[in-house]
């Protein structure tokens, strides 16, 4: 199994955790899955790493896949923030100001169901952000993977020097 197979398979995994997560509308279940992002960490680094020897077009293929699936968690994502931010203020009502001015520990013992959707809120914020990385970071190693083959695969996606123009300014060459 490719290391991008393996990510796809953690992108799976997670996504349906993600959705399933949303759907029952429960933050615990939204929390735990923060902790099991490392993992996805660990398996891009490791997806990055052996992509010379990867770029095939199924390998291609199997990275579009896992950024559709990223694409979905980050949708997951913004749902269940969204579904944080509704429930943090209808727990507060009227009390939004004064909860919001309250020193840390105080929100936490007053308003102990709104403390815990702010910090959810305020998780998802965190966890979008990482989602939108992972993105950048795919759709680069697509464009090392297509520059790859375009070039037959010569130094992970380099420039041939036969296809460098050829300037001969000032006795250089560039």
């Amino acid at each position: 199994m490719s290391s991008i197979q393996q990510l796809q398979g953690t992108l799976n995994q997670l996504s349906g955790q993600l959705a399933a997560a949303e759907q029952s509308g429960s933050m615990e279940d939204a929390m735990l899955i923060v902790g099991q992002l490392g993992q996805l960490q660990t398996e891009l680094q490791n997806a990055q790493s052996g992509l010379g020897a990867e770029a095939s077009d199924s390998a291609r293929q199997e990275l579009v896949n896992c950024r559709m699936l990223l694409h979905g968690m980050m949708n997951a994502v913004e749902a269940i923030r969204a579904r944080a931010a509704e429930q943090y203020r209808q727990v507060l009502g009227e009390n939004k100001a004064a909860f919001e001015q309250m020193a840390d520990d105080a929100k936490q013992s007053v308003y102990p169901e709104a403390y815990q959707y702010r910090q959810v809120f305020q998780q998802m914020a965190e966890v979008s952000q990482q989602l939108r990385q992972w993105d950048g970071t795919m759709l680069d190693m697509g464009y090392q993977m297509e520059r790859g083959a375009q070039t037959g695969g010569s130094l992970n996606g380099a420039v041939p020097i036969e296809e460098t123009t050829m300037d001969t300014h000032d006795g250089w060459t560039i």
